[in-house]
């Protein structure tokens, strides 16, 4: 049986999806600003609030200093949600959706970051996947505008997406480089984040970076984390 493809997740700011346009053709989606289609998102942000409720209910409000939003989850996923702390920087991935005029997330991963360089980063990573996956170059936003001057891309060189074979397509770049290391020394059933980091911050790699690319391979279902901080490949 042929294993169901799993939506990537698109790194975006939260303003992108507040004042993006919510549908639910073809399944719930928000169509941002910037016109990226957005179903899955992941997003970076301080959490500045929390609520538990009845009925395994909790939720908590994550800011990112362009906008806010609630991400929300009900039953045995309230879990997750009931044992994060306030005033964390965290990193969420989630899918969008609407009710009664909110647009919010519905988390699957919730995880604090311990460095607050990573918000500057993911705007950057935010902005090359917006060009990437066929978006116009945004605007810049509310706190974010010094982050936009350390990069900028010429859309007129973009190449457009390609449509996908039924086969994974290679890795490039960076991501590749990991992944292949992971192949290579995985036989013993993992590799720790340790090894992996040092191995590419002797190449003079930020471990940032290093972090961006491993949460990618995990979400294109390159590699699988056995357990925090334990990367095997999936073939």
């Amino acid at each position: 049986m042929a294993m169901k493809e799993r939506m990537v997740a698109i790194r975006a700011s939260i303003a992108d999806i507040v004042n993006g346009t919510f549908g639910d053709d073809n399944g719930p989606r928000v169509i941002s600003p910037e016109g990226v289609e957005l179903r899955r998102v992941l997003l970076v942000g301080t959490i500045v609030d929390q609520v538990t409720g009845n009925n395994n209910y909790a939720s908590i409000t994550i800011d990112d200093g362009t906008e806010t939003i609630r991400a929300k989850a009900w039953g045995a996923e309230a879990d997750m949600l009931q044992s994060v702390s306030g005033n964390i920087l965290a990193l969420v991935v989630g899918k969008v959706r609407e009710y009664e005029n909110e647009i919010y997330v519905v988390p699957e991963i919730v995880r604090e970051v311990d460095n607050p360089n990573l918000m500057t980063l993911h705007q950057l990573e935010r902005r090359h996947a917006i060009l990437r996956v066929g978006g116009t170059e945004p605007k810049p936003q509310k706190g974010t505008e010094d982050a936009g001057t350390l990069m900028s891309y010429d859309t007129s060189k973009d190449e457009q997406p390609k449509t996908q074979s039924k086969s994974a397509p290679k890795v490039k770049g960076l991501g590749g480089e990991i992944l292949e290391f992971i192949k290579k020394n995985d036989s013993s059933g993992g590799v720790r984040i340790e090894e992996i980091a040092k191995h590419f911050e002797a190449k003079g790699v930020e471990s940032l970076k290093i972090q961006l690319e491993l949460i990618d391979l995990v979400d294109q279902e390159r590699i699988v984390e056995e357990e925090v901080g334990l990367y095997r490949t999936m073939m």
